[in-house]
């Protein structure tokens, strides 16, 4: 009885999403240091667990759900790198890095974007500026998930050019939090 009971929670879960809180409304971004607006609480060692778990804590912070990541104009780009397992120019999708900063009112020099398995990369202004940096939701039209490059992948548009091995390394992926200083 408890598995037929699992297994209608879960049908129902993939059926209507709505229904399962944890697809509809998780969190999947989190902004925190230097922002002038807020929709959260501070850290909470035991809710904010995986947050914990990389040692990073805040006293504010602007969270994102994948609607409120829809909701901000979305840009279409063309991405490709000159590295051995780069399989073609991929066409990703998401809101510029630069409009996710506006909504949180970041205020600081630098943002340090982490990857789900702890990898942090700082970008300061001269970075920031230098591209029309996205964080990419979808490749080829198909949600980012985890496992993959999601949950969102920081990547700016070549145009189709090959990108050197160099740049490449800067578009980190499975991006789940921004530190603001």
């Amino acid at each position: 009885m408890r598995g037929l009971l699992r297994s209608t929670s879960v049908a129902i879960a993939l059926l209507f999403p709505a229904a399962s809180p944890c697809l509809a409304e998780g969190t999947v971004l989190t902004v925190s240091g230097a922002i002038g607006k807020t929709n959260r609480e501070a850290f909470d060692p035991f809710f904010d667990g995986f947050l914990k778990f990389h040692d990073k804590t805040f006293d504010k912070a602007y969270t994102f759900d994948w609607d409120a990541l829809a909701a901000l104009p979305q840009q279409t780009i063309k991405v490709n790198a000159d590295t051995e397992d780069w399989p073609r120019t991929l066409a990703m999708e998401g809101p510029l890095l630069r409009d996710v900063l506006a909504t949180a009112e970041a205020s600081g020099k630098t943002a340090t974007l982490y990857a789900l398995d702890g990898f942090g990369f700082e970008m300061g202004a001269d970075k920031m500026a230098s591209h029309d940096w996205i964080l990419a939701m979808k490749v080829d039209g198909k949600p980012l998930g985890i496992g993959g490059f999601g949950p969102l992948w920081l990547v700016y548009d070549t145009g189709g050019r090959k990108a050197p091995e160099e740049e490449e390394r800067s578009w980190v992926w499975s991006v789940f939090h921004i530190e603001v200083e």
